[in-house]
């Protein structure tokens, strides 16, 4: 029975495709090119200039299977075919994308009837086409063939051997590691529209969030605040797994289409470069959290993540959020991360906005609740109006949906910060954590915790896996400082502060750590001049930092300048805010009993200033008196049993 013709090789451009002898050629010089990418090229270019379905190339490439089966794999063809051809997919010279559809080969093909024979080097030369038949062994005229038979044998030999070294030796693909790091690098914008930047940024921010939900045993997730370090940056991809000590690349961009948006993503493996996985969206905007899903999902699939069923349900039973909810969701946790007074009002408005489209949207309960806390934290707004904002936002956060990490964190940061209620906090920050170990914040406040609380170890503990979750972070570092700072570590809390200086020389909070440190050190015109920048950084004048600069004085011994501080909080103190800030100054100036009726009055009004006063250095003047002590009784912070 006659064996079928060979195919006809397919001629474009420099290339030539010869499905027949497995190969593609580039100006007669052979390319490296797997089995599934040549046989595609084949297809589509026998077909040129016409739509080849998905469907179809199933039937070609994967017969037998279902086209959900298949779906990952045909984009990822599709993008080891283009990076061989260094086809541009945004502006294609061979390989057109149809959205949710197909391809088609677009470039001119000519049939070639004469097959090559390739050469020692590589390169193809033409001879007819009767030379494809099966190869002969030629004889010189007047010797015979048997005389080759010892040096054909010996031919087969050396290349068996050759090969079986080959298997042994060759390099093997590496294993997925046991617990392995990934980096989600800041979605691109391209919608044309800088306008649109919380789109990218917000898609990248809840991608990671629904990363960092899957298995924690298994993987590990970089938090958005050091990825947007990369925002814009044209680092090679193998630099920046290097500087993060992550293991896999997750990329992608946004584009408008024309009712919706594409999202594009794919998975690199950092050590050797490899493309995983790839995947292209048409979708509206408030499908997105539906595609953060199947994306979750093709990762895990790809690095072997195993998900427990209730992470299965969770990212399948993912339900299209309305555009305009989305949208202002997206836009309040776009400025809750600038952490600036006008950046956090901003927030809140669109928080508000969010919850009165849909008043069941958990998340937007979260972020305004996260929102109110920062305004409290950084002294924009004081606590008797904040307080029962975050608290109500955060408890119909965590009523809605009480799978959410968020929501549980940001109620274990009222009951910590603004309500001292320490076995809430508690419980609600190990919830959090629980839902989201990669959850950065939640480890971050958790920390904070339990130093207020003198558990120096689990303290540092815990700041360090969220500097391991979120390494370029000013925020965690400038944390780890003061952490560092109340388990009377100096040396170290003026090196976090300095590390995170030198990412953002103007992050107010990190001056204000390094003054303290500099203070712990002996080191007091440092310290004067870091909280002097601190004051300088901010707006309002808070008073944490006034009373940071006022102790400073009193301790170094510039008493003049001391009292003009205390009489700055006094003024604050008539208008509502804490007067248990001027206690620090009054210890240091030696007025033990006016600072202990300061905090009597803080503590009446619980001033958040006192939160820290089982650990602050600068009440150990203070310790041994019984009202001191009656004080931190009072407070529930009686020492961890």
């Amino acid at each position: 029975m006659a064996s079928p013709a060979p195919q006809p090789i397919l001629r474009f451009g420099p290339y030539e495709v010869d499905v027949y002898a497995g190969q593609l050629r580039k100006n007669g010089i052979k390319l490296h090119i797997q089995d599934k990418p040549l046989r595609l090229l084949g297809v589509l270019a026998r077909r040129q200039g016409k739509l080849v379905t998905r469907e179809e190339l199933q039937k070609e490439l994967w017969p037998g299977q279902t086209f959900v089966e298949y779906e990952d794999g045909l984009n990822t063809v599709v993008k080891k075919l283009r990076e061989t051809l260094s086809d541009n997919p945004e502006k294609p010279r061979f390989v057109e994308t149809i959205p949710r559809r197909g391809y088609r080969f677009i470039a001119a093909v000519q049939e070639v009837t004469d097959r090559p024979v390739v050469g020692a080097r590589g390169d193809a030369e033409l001879e007819p086409a009767a030379a494809a038949t099966p190869i002969q062994v030629a004889v010189r005229e007047g010797r015979k063939p048997f005389r080759w038979a010892p040096a054909l044998a010996l031919a087969v030999v050396v290349a068996v051997s050759a090969y079986l070294a080959w298997r042994h030796f060759r390099p093997r693909p590496q294993p997925v590691p046991r617990s392995a790091m990934l980096a989600v690098l800041p979605f691109q914008n391209l919608t044309g529209d800088v306008g649109e930047e919380y789109v990218s940024d917000g898609f990248t921010e809840e991608i990671i969030s629904q990363l960092g939900r899957l298995n924690h045993d298994q993987l590990r997730v970089i938090a958005r605040t050091s990825m947007m370090t990369y925002k814009g940056s044209n680092k090679p991809i193998k630099e920046i797994a290097q500087e993060l000590g992550v293991n896999y690349v997750l990329e992608g961009s946004i584009r408008k289409t024309g009712d919706g948006l594409r999202v594009t993503a794919q998975l690199i493996r950092a050590d050797n470069q490899t493309h995983l996985w790839a995947r292209e969206y048409d979708r509206p905007l408030g499908d997105l959290v539906q595609v953060q899903g199947e994306v979750a999902q093709s990762v895990a699939q790809e690095i072997r993540v195993q998900l427990s069923p209730e992470v299965r349900e969770t990212l399948a039973g993912a339900q299209p959020v309305d555009p305009e909810v989305y949208s202002d969701y997206l836009k309040g946790r776009f400025f809750w991360n600038k952490r600036s007074g006008d950046g956090l009002t901003t927030a809140v408005g669109f928080f508000e906005q969010a919850i009165q489209r849909n008043p069941k949207y958990a998340p937007a309960c979260a972020g305004l609740a996260d929102a109110y806390n920062a305004l409290m934290f950084y002294g924009f707004m004081p606590g008797a109006e904040g307080i029962p904002k975050a608290r109500a936002a955060a408890l119909t956060a965590v009523e809605l949906d009480g799978s959410l990490a968020e929501g549980h964190a940001s109620l274990a940061y009222v009951h910590f910060m603004w309500e001292w209620n320490w076995a809430a906090a508690e419980k609600e920050f190990r919830r959090a954590i629980e839902l989201d170990a990669n959850y950065v914040s939640a480890h971050q406040w958790y920390a904070l915790y339990l130093a207020a609380l003198g558990r120096a170890p689990e303290s540092l503990a815990q700041i360090r896996q969220a500097r391991e979750i979120d390494p370029l972070s000013v925020i965690v570092t400038s944390a780890s400082g003061y952490v560092a700072y109340f388990a009377r570590q100096n040396d170290q809390a003026a090196a976090e502060s300095e590390a995170a200086l030198q990412k953002d020389p103007d992050f107010m909070a990190a001056h204000a750590v390094l003054g303290l440190a500099s203070e712990g050190q002996g080191n007091y015109s440092k310290a004067l001049l870091e909280f002097q920048k601190t004051l300088q950084l901010s707006t309002v004048r808070p008073g944490a930092y006034l009373d940071y600069l006022g102790h400073a004085y009193a301790i170094s011994g510039n008493r003049a300048e001391a009292e003009k501080i205390l009489a700055e909080l006094k003024d604050q103190a008539k208008s509502g805010r804490t007067p248990a800030y001027q206690a620090p100054s009054l210890v240091a100036l030696g007025k033990k009993d006016r600072a202990l009726e300061a905090l009597e009055e803080g503590f009446e009004k619980r001033a958040d200033g006192l939160i820290w006063l089982k650990v602050d250095p600068r009440f150990d003047p203070l310790r041994a008196d019984s009202r001191f002590q009656y004080l931190l009784r009072r407070a529930g912070m009686t020492p961890a049993q």
